[in-house]
């Protein structure tokens, strides 16, 4: 990949990271200050989980040389509509979420289906990890901003001004994604049933496929949506709720720091499943002993331990696919790593919903999320065994 590439999608990754600590942190806050409805929340987030996982597969079956580079820098003209939609509907936004959100889930499509690909492309064993440790520790920084500089905007002027500040972000953006320049993508027809056949015969595929699985039942599910609203309910404030996501940004800065040391150091990675025991620990802890401490203790591990699974999890299923008869199936693996992770999702969401309208209760929440980080063990099982594979065949 041409090196002035690397730096344009490294700055649009910073940049839009901006927008996606919003969407991630406060847009569900926001539609439920409005509708008051927890399970709304929880409906339209899976909906847009559905919409993005068609239009990712439809994008993948699309992209060659000819288009790849178009596909990604039209995620940004649709970005600055998505956020054009939220400042001219301002609460109206509710009465059309369901639209909105599958407006959304073409952007997310758009943007990572040639993202991944070019990903994939461009990296070995030697760099994968140390790769996605750089660049989350990039986007870590942007966090570090994003969540305490959009808390204080909301709380001291409105919702409203800080989406006027969050489309100059991704006009810039689009901008940005003109300079860049043509990259490779294998130029041939997507063939799944061929790719599977290939794949299931190498064991680590389909561990990492049930890595994946298991990943997006627990920290990557319904968490996601749940742990912000349940720490706004402690805390009853976005700014506070800023604060404390900005402070969580450090610790993960920290440990993906000292990733980057263990890798340079090629340390065998023995700590992924002591470390989802840790984090299912401190889930138990908050079911137990519910109250703010406990609620900290969790976050401070998911920032830590849970950023260094997350990372690895991403390196590991990007190199998966570095096997000669297979390296050429750069979309079908990217396909086939989303039907699990939809599959897993869509669990997640469903035992939410299903748990909390039969009772009702906040408490509920915090219970949910103990019974999905359970999964997180077993999903660092097959990340290790699939890390077992790639440093035995690096030698």
């Amino acid at each position: 990949m041409d090196e002035s590439n690397r730096k344009i999608i490294a700055i649009i990754a910073f940049i839009r990271k901006f927008i996606i600590v919003f969407f991630d942190l406060f847009f569900n806050i926001y539609v439920l200050k409005i509708s008051k409805d927890f399970t709304l929340i929880v409906k339209m987030s899976l909906f847009g989980s559905i919409c993005s996982f068609i239009f990712t597969v439809i994008v993948l079956k699309a992209l060659n040389k000819h288009n790849s580079k178009y596909v990604y820098k039209f995620s940004f003209v649709l970005l600055v509509l998505c956020i054009g939609l939220l400042i001219f509907l301002k609460r109206d936004i509710v009465k059309y979420i369901y639209l909105f959100k599958m407006l959304y889930g073409l952007v997310e499509s758009l943007y990572y289906g040639p993202y991944e690909v070019l990903i994939m492309g461009s990296n070995n064993h030697k760099t994968f990890s140390t790769f996605q440790a750089n660049l989350n520790i990039l986007m870590c920084i942007s966090t570090i901003l994003t969540p305490i500089f959009s808390g204080f905007i909301i709380e001291k002027f409105s919702y409203g001004m800080l989406f006027i500040i969050l489309i100059i972000e991704a006009i810039i953006i689009l901008i940005t994604a003109t300079k860049i320049k043509d990259y490779y993508v294998a130029d041939h027809k997507t063939n799944i049933t061929e790719f599977w056949n290939k794949a299931k015969k190498y064991k680590h595929m389909k561990d990492i496929y049930k890595c994946m699985f298991f990943r997006r039942i627990s920290s990557q599910g319904v968490v996601l949506e749940l742990l912000p609203i349940i720490l706004f309910l402690k805390l009853n404030s976005e700014l506070s709720l800023g604060t404390y996501n900005s402070l969580f940004a450090i610790l993960t800065i920290i440990s993906m720091s000292i990733l980057k040391i263990v890798n340079k150091k090629n340390c065998s990675k023995n700590f992924y499943v002591p470390f989802s025991i840790l984090i299912f620990i401190s889930t138990l802890l908050l079911v137990f002993l519910p109250g703010y401490p406990t609620l900290l203790i969790y976050y401070i591990f998911m920032n830590s331990l849970g950023s260094i699974i997350e990372s690895e999890s991403c390196s590991c299923v990007y190199e998966a696919i570095n096997v000669p008869e297979l390296s050429k199936y750069n979309r079908e693996h990217d396909i086939v790593f989303n039907i699990y992770m939809i599959v897993g999702k869509t669990i997640s969401y469903v035992l939410a919903y299903i748990l909390y309208t039969n009772f009702y209760s906040k408490n509920v929440l915090s219970i949910l999320v103990a019974i999905l980080m359970f999964f997180l063990i077993i999903s660092c099982i097959y990340l290790k065994k699939v890390q077992k594979y790639l440093e035995k065949n690096s030698k």
